[in-house]
C-alpha cells in the first residue's frame, strides 16, 4: 500500500458493506414496483413481476443476515462518546467546512454513528415485518394491515436515508467513496475528515 493512503476497511467489511447496500437496493425497487403499476418495470431487474414476487423475501432475507453481520462488525465502535455530543452540537461547523470549530472525530463521526443506529433500526422494523408479511396465514388481518403500512414507511425511510448517504459519500465528501471500493483513503482525507483516526493510524 503507498505511504499515501491509509486502510480504513477491510476486504469483508467492504463485501459486507455492499452486500446490504446492493439487496436493499433491489428491495427497494421491487417493493415500489408492487405499490405503484407505473413503476412495475423495475421487477425486470430481478427478471420480471413472478420472479420477483419469489425472490423479494429471499432477497430480504440475504439483506438480514448482511445487517446482522454489519451489527457484529461495527456495534462496539458506534456507541456515542463525549466528543461526539460535542460534534453534534457543533454540526453546523461541519455542514459549512468550520472545521477549526468541530471536534476532532474518531474513525467514525457522530453524523455517521446516528446513521447507523437510525438505520439499524430501520432495518430491524423492515426485517420484523417483511417476516410477518412473508408468512401471512400465520397472522391475523389486523396486524398484516399494520405491518404492511409499518414495512412500507421503513422501506422509504431506508430510501431517503440511502440516498443521503450516497450524496454525503460522492458528492458533498470528495473521496469518501473510495473507502468502500478499495478500503483505504488519502492521508489529507484522513486529517481533514477525522484527525484522531489519523493520528492513531499514523503514530510511530
Amino acid at each position: 500500500m503507498s505511504d499515501q493512503l491509509l486502510r480504513r476497511f477491510t476486504f469483508f467489511e467492504r463485501v459486507i458493506h455492499w452486500v446490504v447496500g446492493t439487496t436493499f437496493v433491489v428491495l427497494l425497487a421491487t417493493g415500489l414496483a408492487f405499490s405503484y403499476p407505473a413503476l412495475f418495470w423495475l421487477t425486470t431487474v430481478v427478471g420480471g413481476g413472478p420472479a420477483a414476487r419469489v425472490l423479494h423475501p429471499w432477497i430480504g432475507a440475504v439483506f438480514g443476515v448482511g445487517m446482522s453481520a454489519m451489527l457484529v462488525l461495527w456495534l462496539r465502535e458506534m456507541f456515542l462518546s463525549d466528543t461526539d455530543w460535542q460534534w453534534i452540537g457543533a454540526v453546523r461547523y461541519y455542514a459549512t467546512r468550520q472545521n477549526d470549530k468541530v471536534p476532532a472525530a474518531g474513525k467514525y463521526n457522530a453524523g455517521q454513528k446516528l446513521f447507523f443506529w437510525v438505520q439499524g433500526v430501520l432495518a430491524f422494523v423492515f426485517i420484523v415485518s417483511g417476516v410477518v408479511l412473508w408468512v401471512p396465514e400465520a397472522f391475523g388481518s389486523s396486524l398484516l394491515v399494520a405491518m404492511r403500512l409499518t414495512h412500507y414507511m421503513a422501506a422509504l425511510g431506508g430510501g431517503l436515508f440511502l440516498i443521503v448517504h450516497i450524496y454525503l459519500g460522492t458528492v458533498a465528501y470528495p473521496g469518501t467513496a473510495r473507502a468502500m471500493i478499495d478500503g483505504t483513503v488519502t492521508r489529507g482525507w484522513a486529517r481533514h475528515h477525522h484527525p484522531r483516526w489519523y493520528e492513531e493510524q499514523t503514530r510511530s
